[in-house]
Formats: structure tokens, C-alpha cells, sequence
């Protein structure tokens, strides 16, 4: 089967150029019905070859679109949505969703409708999963990585395409939680709010109890006296004992030597109880000084009817550099300044080449954004390994200083800064 994408006067026409024939029932109802979003295709045969061709006109391939770099979370979602009623379709109208020719470079997109098209191929048979996750393997190539929420949406995805027990009803539901949590509950009137992450608030939350409480005067003042009081004369005792407070002559008490007592014991009251104080001001100025630190790290939010992703977060972009150490001493350190960065043997694509056969094409990918640095897997044919451990096709692995990578067999050490 070749296809073919070919520039018209009248527009473009996608044309496949089957090498058997096969059943025509798709094809035969799809020309006397228009099924929103299927393509049906006009038959020719050539030299006893069948020829399928599809009116495209204007429209863009998905990787065309894709390729554009700009699309943000709500839009994937719609046209992943489009996608769930394009196969539902089919079911209603006795159409295999096998058929469906879903690659990226024979899918398109009309920007004057916001439409998918799909063509239908009798005979194609094709599991629906694979082409969805082929169809998110091409997105992640060109996605922007920097959007957490487009990431994870993503990565979620391709994980649920490749369940064994995937079917539309999930795929349905996760993406109609994921538009649920994008879409402003109060639109229309201006809010503020602030918001903190969690462990911050909560320690902050916490901290003004505490200087409350300990600010307050204690509920039985004449305990701490009596207790005072009683130390007092106990030393006082002591020393009369001893002798130090006493008339040698008259062996009673010497009033001048116990008023010296008496003023040292209330210097060592005075200077406890302005100790004690003095903690509990210094506390205070902390607390009033970490309240301050967490309002200035506030975000205002403003709440609007627009389909923009709320960022309740801001987090500060952070220099970084990767250097890939081989062990093999007579290969190139690789070095990585950009996000993101391809590693394998395509000279066309990849950033960093190793040419060796056991290397796949595209073997492995490193994303940097707000939350570190990772690695993923490319459905590489030999793997990715990360300290031992053989990464999962396109799962995303955070790299950290001194951990030990093998792209195949070939092994680095990488060093973060």
C-alpha cells in the first residue's frame, strides 16, 4: 500500500494504491452518505490496481498542524473528542473503526470548520489504540514541554492508549475530567485569590496560633509568684544557716547583709522575666516577618470565562546544564543546553549523534522544565536504562547528578548543574 499526498489545481487529494482487493462496503456507503468527519474515497482501478482517492482541498495534515508547536490543553482535548465521536460514528453506522486511517500524515485538519477528517480505507484493520498512541507519539516530537499540563495530560494518554483493557468510554472520561478541571467555575465577576502551596500554608497557618498562646498571660499568675516566694526564703535560710546574713555579735539577723540578698534575688527575677519576654517578641517578629515573606510569594488570580489553563503555581525558571560522562573514554561527552534534546543515530533529527547500529533513530529524548530535568524513552529497539533500570517506552524518568544512563549498551554518567 503506497500513499501518496498530491498538490491539484483544484486542491489536494490523498491517494493510496492498494495492491488487493478487498470488500468495498465502507466505500460504496460513504458515497451515498455524508458521515460528519469520514472521508470517503472515490475508486479507480489501474492496471488492475485499486486506486483510492480522498478530496482533501486546503485542508492540513495533523502533522502540519502538530508541527506548528502552539497547541495548548483545551485543543488537544477538542480534537481528541472530535476523534471519540469520529469512531462512535462508525459504530452507528455499521462502519469498522479499524478502517480508519489514523497516522498523523493521512489525518487533516480544516481550520475554516475546527474539523477533523479522517479517511476510511476498507480493508486497513488497524487496532484503534495503536493508532491513538502512534497519533501521541507524533505530538510529544513537537509539543511544548514547558506546559506541565499539556505534558501530563499527554503522557496520561499514551499510557491509557496502550492498556490492554482500553476502550472510548475511558478515553471519553478522562478527557471529559481533564476539560472539567480547565474550565473557571465563577465567570464574570473579578476575583482575587491567593494561593500558597500547601506545606507553606499549612506551617503558616500554624505559627500565629502559637505566638497567640504563648503571648498570652498565664491563667493563674499567683502560682508562679508562690513558687518564687518559696525559693526565696529557702535561700534565705541557707544563708542564715551558713552564717553569711548573720550578726556576728548579736547572732540575730544583719539587715544590711540580707538587703544585699534581697536585691541580687530580684536582679535574677527581673532578668528571667525580661528573658522570658524578650523570646516570646523575637518569636512574634519571626512569625510576623514569615507572614510577610509568604504574602509577597502570593499569586493573584483573576478569574475569567476564557479556555487560558489557571496557573495556581509560579515557579522560577532555573539555569541548568547537563553533562552526559561516557565510560568509554574514547567516545564524546555529550553536552545538553536545550530543551528538547534529541540523542540517537539520524542525522536529520537527532541533536547528538552515536552511530552505532544497536542506537535507534531517535533513541531517547531529555526535556528540562520548572520541575527538573528527564528522560524519555523513545520506544527505542534495545532500550533506556537509568542506574539499572530499563525505562518503559516514552516514560518520563527525572534525571539527577550522578546517575548512571545507558542508551543500549552504551553507558554515561550525568552530571546536573
Amino acid at each position: 500500500m503506497r500513499i501518496t499526498l498530491v498538490q491539484e489545481l483544484e486542491g489536494r487529494i490523498l491517494q493510496i494504491d492498494e495492491l488487493e482487493e478487498t470488500g468495498r462496503f465502507g466505500s460504496e456507503m460513504l458515497k451515498y452518505n455524508v458521515v460528519g468527519g469520514i472521508l470517503g474515497a472515490e475508486l479507480q482501478v489501474v492496471d488492475h490496481e485499486v486506486r483510492c482517492l480522498y478530496q482533501v482541498r486546503d485542508r492540513i495534515t495533523l502533522s502540519e498542524f502538530f508541527g506548528r508547536g502552539d497547541m495548548n490543553v483545551p485543543q488537544l482535548v477538542d480534537l481528541l473528542e472530535q476523534l471519540v465521536q469520529i469512531l462512535t460514528r462508525c459504530q452507528e453506522y455499521f462502519l469498522d473503526e479499524k478502517n480508519l486511517l489514523l497516522q498523523c500524515d493521512s489525518m487533516f485538519w480544516d481550520e475554516k470548520q475546527q474539523q477533523l477528517l479522517i479517511p476510511y480505507l476498507d480493508g486497513y484493520d488497524k487496532k484503534v489504540n495503536e493508532g491513538i498512541s502512534r497519533l501521541l507519539e507524533k505530538f510529544m516530537d513537537t509539543m511544548n514541554h514547558q506546559d506541565k499540563d499539556l505534558a501530563f495530560l499527554v503522557y496520561g494518554l499514551h499510557s491509557l492508549s496502550r492498556d490492554s483493557h482500553f476502550d472510548l468510554n475511558k478515553l471519553s472520561d478522562f478527557l471529559d475530567d481533564n476539560r472539567k478541571k480547565k474550565v473557571p467555575q465563577n465567570c464574570g465577576a473579578k476575583k482575587e485569590r491567593k494561593v500558597l502551596p500547601s506545606e507553606e500554608a499549612d506551617r503558616f497557618r500554624v505559627l500565629p496560633r502559637q505566638e497567640e498562646k504563648s503571648g498570652q498571660k498565664p491563667g493563674r499568675p499567683w502560682e508562679k509568684w508562690t513558687v518564687f516566694a518559696v525559693v526565696e526564703v529557702f535561700i534565705c535560710i541557707i544563708m542564715y544557716r551558713a552564717e553569711i546574713i548573720q550578726d556576728p555579735v548579736s547572732g540575730g539577723l544583719d539587715l544590711r547583709r540580707g538587703g544585699i540578698l534581697a536585691v541580687v534575688l530580684l536582679a535574677a527575677l527581673y532578668y528571667y522575666k525580661n528573658k522570658g519576654s524578650t523570646g516570646h517578641k523575637q518569636t512574634g517578629k519571626t512569625v510576623e516577618k514569615a507572614g510577610k515573606e509568604a504574602k509577597d510569594n502570593t499569586i493573584q488570580l483573576v478569574s475569567t470565562c476564557s479556555d487560558e489553563t489557571i496557573v495556581l503555581e509560579q515557579m522560577e525558571e532555573q539555569g541548568w546544564m547537563i553533562n552526559l560522562i561516557p565510560q568509554d573514554w574514547h567516545r564524546p561527552e555529550i553536552k545538553i543546553r536545550k530543551s528538547p534534546f534529541f540523542i540517537g543515530k539520524d542525522v536529520a533529527k537527532a541533536d547528538e549523534i552515536i552511530g552505532e547500529g544497536e542506537v535507534s533513530r531517535i533513541h531517547v529524548k531529555v526535556v528540562a522544565d520548572a520541575q527538573g530535568v528527564f528522560m524519555i524513552d523513545q520506544e527505542s529497539t534495545n532500550g533506556t536504562f537509568v542506574n539499572g533500570r530499563q525505562l518503559a517506552p516514552w516514560e518520563r524518568c527525572q534525571l539527577k547528578d550522578g546517575d548512571m544512563i545507558g542508551i543500549s549498551s552504551i553507558y554515561y554518567k550525568v552530571e546536573l548543574y
